[in-house]
């Protein structure tokens, strides 16, 4: 879909069929509010289950009704399915989530014996619903067929408009299937599903791709159990390797911690020293997932039986209300039936639809009038021969019942009206004799409630989602005599945004005079004619006219139909692809007044800037022919132009006045009072404290989401009760709302500008941001004055961010912003912008402007070099309010060490931190004085050589890690491989989707004595060679070096995937074996696989002050590794042996102690050390204790298995061993 929150994502990345890597990696977790949600439940479920509450269902299973909205047709892959294919699709994919729930295949009888006394099934049947939330028979059971929406993006938030859950209050299991659930990985990524833990509408968002194992789906049928692994999250449960080896992973006491995707040797110890279950159904082993433990199924139990903690309970979908309200169940049948319309010309046909509830099994039409006068088909089509108004009866039967429905005087057979007809769309829909004729039975008009002009409810129809171009829809009106017509006109409300220029939805009028054989245009706007309200494409998809400005009246002349018994008309909607079309008060006028009804609108009456020009649009009805326009202090003063343009350029209110005539006489005169408004900008100093009216006179708000916006709260404020917030704690993400104040005339002087603001984040990854700017141009652009994001904005911190409330003056900050840019303007408009990171409440009080300001400056300043360097110059910006016309800088342990500048230079010498102060001056005297501690942070330089070999922290003191892109993936240290040792660096691309960078920068280096420094590494790597794709995975890596601090760099080191490659041949990987990635997985595990690298950095010799950077740019290849860097003054590495002999251990395999001999050098020191696996440090023995070269290994009381030996001299010999405790 080309128009394009926080979920659980199952990504695989596998395709039997697909050229994929066959990676398993699971994306986007559970933001740290829902985590937190999370671990509160589990005391919950705990509680339940010892109360024997998760068992209550056993007798009986629980019943879910399940609809798959279908959102895309696999056309933009050239791999299409038909309606019958996934029904077949759907049919395979239930019967595997049923049969793995209730452990019904035979791998559930042969699971790992290890685990047989945690292992559980459900009792549940997965059923698809045959019934929609309005009532209306599926056409296919469990499917909801829309595929000309062309939905991509999973997280596109369109699919809320398909999902059924709660709709009507009915509930389902929604599984929403488009083309890449998980956007950043691709096709291939199978899906993602929500928690009841987490405030989002609950779904499954599904791969069309990987829908079952029938009809052309791209799954095995071991992946077609990835659908269970969605069910699985959807009641309540999380990854078996959630946070890794952490004990509580997943919260689930039988399920041992465990990594990703470890594989399918049940025997196996994983990287966290145990045996997990491989087989669970939660983790990524596809060939081998078979099974829950006991824990999973009391949790989803737990979640399917609650009806009040989730804020959408699962346990709604199986109570039998909703099960046979959604046609899982049989009831005792409810009769209901609709009709293609209810208005015909003789000998015309009318389709008629049983939409009984119930399941019935038999049905018995009755049609008065009508040829078959009987049926007993459920969707009979009925001819009417003569003219009458007639009645039908339907019967609905099934083994619990019958009913009967009637409705009297239904059908109306040549009924032509003479009345005029007003239609809101407030009742039923479509109205009475109105037919909707939609050719591709997709997406066609429809009733909303949520819009309309004068009142909440209105029609539309859905181009957003319409993305067959040229698709025709109608809706057709009943039948109208116009014999005796006067001034007979049609007229309706018309809403509209387009998308862009190129999406040329088209609405069109026509009328038919022989009951709808042949039509006639009457009206036809496509849609730059059509808009009425401009508003940013990236909103015009959600866009909804909530206000009156938002609609135009069109009126349609019908004199040319004055006369004629059988007029009907319908509206024409031709889908470009764009927007919404929104139509309301629908009024065909037969017999109107001989005089005109004057009337008329503007699409904008008021405004902020310094003048205003007015289309105005006459809607008078009666078919004037002459117009009389007063506009009092507009230009021109008056017209008799029908919709003539009018500029006003004053400020002020003023009146409108028309008077309308035809060939019958004077029609009436319309005056609106005050109905433009020119705003004048303020002058006058004030503070806003928000204790009066919200918002404040003047002001406006900007809610393009119509949710949650800025509003007034009378919790708290600075100093008084109130103030204004922003609750981004329940805002989505990405929301932007605004809030502009009245325009101000800043040609006096000195403008101060100022505003209280309170703020504690809620985490580090909620990066809710506040904006101020400004404009002098009424709006056309804006400058940001300023911008603060979470971490910076927060003003206090709190362990419930969410219901934290500043109610003492320290949670406070007040911000100043300088309007010295803008001086001389007579017309500026500021706005406060925020932008939801669905974080924490935003607060702000006390907004001041001071207008022609006649006070001492107020001293700031702050840094602006990106880095800092010894020796190099630091840059100071002065930021001073009050237009200080001098400036008074000291800079202790600088040079210079005072300053007289607005903006200086200032090089220190010597690492360490330091102060700055600035006191600052105007006409009006001297300002205050600003002293910033620690404000400089200048940096020990290294000097030659610098080595780094990874066995310790990292990273290393000074090092700095630029993650670009702030994805998850960036520079990281491997205790389990090295050249030499068991330690390195790594940046894993193999994870990283193409194109992401990572930079890391080494310490500042002294060159001053370097006439030939070089860098020298030890480098690994394999490109990727996919089983299935030769397309190259372009990983690079750069070297750049800068002796200016940072400002420039020259590249010294390019080198793609092929030149990286260090082993030969590069590890292939092996289509036999579909569970693993041979080339993903390499490690360097031989000093063969390693390659020794050596870097000129002639261009930076004798430098004083030189920085090192590493460019990985990611080719999503593989994992680029490197190990011990040296840089020196010689092209030449000075190696010697690094291994030390003669090290022995015993007893080993050992149950508790082990004896380690090292070999008695005396100028050699020792270090033993001894790490887990998963390389964390279990022992350490540092040199001072080691008294001789026996040292004894003490594991007792630690878990059975492999730990590794890690010996390290003083002069940087290494040997490394393994150690066994049985």
């Amino acid at each position: 879909m080309k128009k394009n929150y926080l979920v659980f994502v199952f990504l695989l990345l596998f395709a039997l069929n697909s050229f994929a890597q066959t990676i398993m990696g699971c994306g986007t977790k559970l933001s740290q509010k829902e985590q937190d949600f999370f671990k509160l439940s589990l005391v919950k479920i705990e509680t339940a289950r010892k109360a024997g509450l998760t068992k209550k269902k056993e007798a009986a299973p629980y019943i879910i009704p399940v609809v798959f909205h279908i959102l895309n047709d696999g056309s933009n892959i050239g791999k299409t399915f038909t309606k019958v294919q996934m029904q077949s699709r759907i049919n395979d994919a239930i019967d595997v989530c049923n049969k793995d729930f209730n452990g019904l295949y035979p791998g559930y009888n042969t699971t790992d014996s290890r685990f047989e006394a945690v292992k559980s099934k459900m009792n549940i049947q997965f059923v698809l619903a045959t019934v929609d939330p309005d009532g209306n028979l599926l056409e296919t059971p469990g499917m909801d067929w829309h595929p000309d929406a062309h939905i991509v993006d999973g997280y596109d938030s369109w699919i809320y408009n398909y999902i059924y859950y709660g709709k009507k209050g009915k509930y389902y299991l929604d599984i929403v299937v488009v083309d890449e659930p998980n956007p950043s990985d691709g096709v291939y990524g199978s899906g993602h599903a929500f928690l009841p833990v987490q405030d989002v509408v609950p779904h499954v968002t599904y791969n069309h791709r990987y829908i079952g194992t029938t009809g052309g789906s791209d799954a095995s049928f071991q992946f077609a159990k990835e659908m269970s692994h969605e069910f699985g999250h959807y009641f309540g449960l999380q990854h078996t390797f959630q946070n890794g080896c952490d004990p509580i992973n997943d919260g689930m006491t039988d399920t041992p911690p465990t990594t990703q995707g470890f594989g399918c040797n049940l025997s196996a110890v994983n990287s966290c020293g145990v045996i997990a279950n491989y087989e669970n159904l939660m983790d990524y082993n596809v060939d081998c997932q078979a099974m829950f433990t006991k824990d999973q199924t009391n949790a989803m139990n737990y979640w399917l039986d609650d009806m009040a903690v989730a804020k959408y309970p699962r346990g709604f979908l199986w109570q039998n209300n909703n099960l046979a309200s959604v046609g899982i169940i049989s009831t005792a049948p409810i009769a209901s039936f609709s009709a293609s319309t209810t208005a015909i010309c003789n000998n015309k046909s009318v389709t008629f639809k049983d939409v009984s509830l119930g399941l019935p099994t038999s049905r018995t039409w009755t049609f008065a009038g009508g040829t078959p006068a009987t049926s007993t088909i459920a969707n009979p089509t009925v001819t009417y021969a003569t003219s009458g108004i007639y009645t039908v009866t339907l019967t609905a039967t099934n083994a619990l019942g019958n009913d009967t429905k009637t409705i009297t005087n239904y059908i109306k057979v040549d009924q032509k009206s003479t009345l005029n007809m007003v239609e809101n769309f407030s009742g039923v829909f479509p109205p009475d004799g109105w037919a909707i004729t939609n050719p591709d039975a997709g997406l066609t008009w429809e009733k909303r409630k949520d819009a309309g002009n004068g009142d909440s409810a209105c029609m539309v129809m859905n181009n957003s989602d319409n993305a067959v171009l040229g698709e025709l829809d109608y809706i057709q009106l009943p039948y109208y005599n116009l014999s005796n017509g006067i001034n007979s006109q049609l007229y309706f409300d018309v809403a509209y945004t387009k998308f862009d220029d190129k999406s040329p939805d088209v609405l069109d009028v026509e009328v038919s005079t022989d009951c709808g054989t042949n039509w006639t245009s009457v009206y036809s706007k496509t849609h730059t004619d059509l808009e009425t309200t401009v508003v940013p494409t990236e909103l015009s998809n959600n866009w909804i006219p909530k206000n009156a400005e938002n609609w135009r009246k069109e009126i349609i002349n019908l004199a040319s139909y004055i006369g004629n018994p059988n007029v009907t008309i319908r509206f024409k909607n031709k889908s470009g692809y764009g927007t919404r079309i929104w139509i309301d008060n629908v009024n065909v006028a037969i017999t109107q007044s001989l005089t005109p009804t004057t009337d008329f609108s503007a699409a904008v009456t008021k405004t902020n800037c310094a003048s205003l020009t007015v289309p105005f649009k006459d809607t008078s009805t009666g078919n004037p022919t002459t117009w009389a326009w007063s506009f009092p202090g507009g230009n021109p003063l008056t017209s008799t132009a029908q919709n003539p343009i009018v500029t006003y350029n004053t400020s002020g209110s003023y009146s409108v006045s028309l008077t309308t005539t035809n060939a019958s006489g004077a029609g009436t005169t319309i005056t609106k009072t005050n109905f433009i408004s020119i705003a004048t900008p303020v002058e006058t100093s004030f503070t806003e404290d928000f204790e009066g009216v919200f918002p404040p006179v003047g002001w406006e708000i900007t809610n393009l989401k119509n949710n949650l916006t800025w509003e007034k709260s009378t919790a708290t404020g600075r100093n008084s009760s109130s103030c204004m917030i922003i609750n981004n704690a329940d805002n989505a993400a990405g929301d932007v709302d605004e809030i502009m104040l009245q325009p101000l005339n800043l040609s006096l002087g000195a403008t101060d500008f100022s505003f209280d603001v309170a703020y504690a984040k809620f985490d580090a990854n909620s990066p809710d941001v506040l904006d101020v700017l400004i404009s002098r141009d009424c709006g056309a652009t804006w400058t940001n004055l300023y911008s603060k994001t979470h971490t910076v904005l927060e003003t206090a911190t709190s362990t419930d961010a969410n219901n934290w409330i500043p109610t003492s003056d320290s949670d406070w900050r007040n911000e100043r912003v300088s309007l010295t840019n803008f001086k001389g303007n007579p017309n500026v408009l500021i706005k406060f912008v925020n932008t939801s990171g669905y974080g924490a409440r935003v607060w702000i009080d006390n907004i001041k402007i001071n207008f022609d300001s006649k006070e001492k400056p107020y001293s700031d300043f702050k840094v602006t070099s990106t880095m800092i360097c010894s020796d190099l110059p630091v840059q100071f910006s002065d930021t001073s309010f009050g237009e200080p016309t001098s400036w008074s800088w000291t800079f202790p342990g600088g040079t210079p060490s005072t300053s007289t500048s607005k903006d200086p230079s200032i090089i220190y010498n010597t690492p360490g931190n330091y102060n700055v102060t600035l006191v600052t001056t105007n006409a009006f005297g001297q300002g205050s004085t600003m002293l910033k501690t620690n404000s400089v942070a200048i940096k020990a330089k290294s000097t030659l050589p610098v080595t780094e070999d990874f066995s310790s922290g990292f990273p290393r003191q000074n090092w700095q890690i630029i993650n670009l892109d702030g994805d998850p993936i960036t520079w990281e240290q491997r205790t389990d491989v090295g050249k030499g040792d068991l330690s390195c660096l790594v940046i894993n691309n193999a994870d990283a989707p193409t194109g992401l960078v990572d930079e890391l920068i080494l310490q500042s280096m002294d060159f001053t004595t370097a006439d030939k420094p070089h860098f020298h590494f030890d480098l690994g790597y394999t490109q990727y060679l996919s089983a299935y794709d030769a397309t190259p995975s372009p990983d690079q890596i750069d070297i750049l070096v800068s002796s200016d601090c940072g400002i420039t760099w020259t590249n010294v080191y390019s080198k793609n995937q092929l030149q990286l490659q260090t082993v030969s041949p590069p590890i292939q990987d092996d289509p036999a074996t579909k569970q693993a990635n041979e080339t993903n997985d390499w490690k360097p595990t031989q000093d063969s696989d390693w390659r020794s690298e050596t870097v000129d950095l002639n261009v930076v010799k004798n430098q004083s002050s030189v920085l090192l950077k590493i460019r990985n740019t990611s080719g999503y290849g593989t994992r680029v590794w490197f190990d011990n860097f040296k840089i020196n003054n010689s092209p030449i590495l000075s190696t010697k042996e690094n291994k030390i002999d003669g090290i022995t251990v015993s007893p080993n395999p050992s149950k508790d102690l082990f004896s380690i001999h090292i070999p008695s050098l005396d100028q050699e020191k020792y270090e033993a050390s001894v790490y887990s696996v998963s390389g964390q440090l279990i022992v350490n023995k540092t040199k001072s204790e080691m008294k001789s070269n026996e040292v004894m290994i003490d594991l007792s009381g630690k878990v059975n298995g492999v730990y590794i030996l890690k010996i390290k001299s003083s002069s940087g010999k290494i040997a490394v061993s393994k150690l066994i405790k049985m």
